[in-house]
C-alpha cells in the first residue's frame, strides 16, 4: 500500500493562554488549496498558510522537535510575537 503524501497546514486562531495559538494540521498534499492560501516548499516539505494567519507568521521559523516525551511541530521563532506561553503553542502578537 502506497503511503499518502501529506503537507503541513499552519494556522493561527484566537485562544490559548496568551491570546492566540498555533495549529498544525497534516492534510493530503493533493487537497485543494483554499482562496488566499500560500504554499511554501523546502526540499520534500510542503507547508500551507492561510492569508489571515500569514499576517501573524510572516518571517517565522517552523521546526519539528523530537523529544523523549513526544514529537511535535513548533514555531521556533516569530518576529511578530511579543511574548509566548511556556507551552510554546500560545503567543501574544506585537501590536
Amino acid at each position: 500500500m502506497k503511503e499518502q503524501e501529506l503537507r503541513l497546514r499552519v494556522r493561527v486562531d484566537s485562544g490559548g493562554c496568551s491570546g492566540f495559538e498555533y495549529q498544525f494540521i497534516l492534510e493530503p498534499s493533493e487537497a485543494e488549496l483554499e482562496e488566499g492560501d500560500q504554499k511554501f516548499e523546502h526540499g520534500d516539505a510542503h507547508v500551507v498558510v492561510d492569508e489571515a494567519s500569514m499576517e501573524f507568521l510572516k518571517g517565522s521559523t517552523i521546526d519539528y522537535e523530537q523529544e523523549l516525551i513526544g514529537s511535535k511541530f513548533v514555531v521556533s521563532s516569530n518576529p511578530n510575537s511579543e511574548s509566548a506561553c511556556g507551552c510554546g503553542v500560545s503567543f501574544s502578537p506585537k501590536l
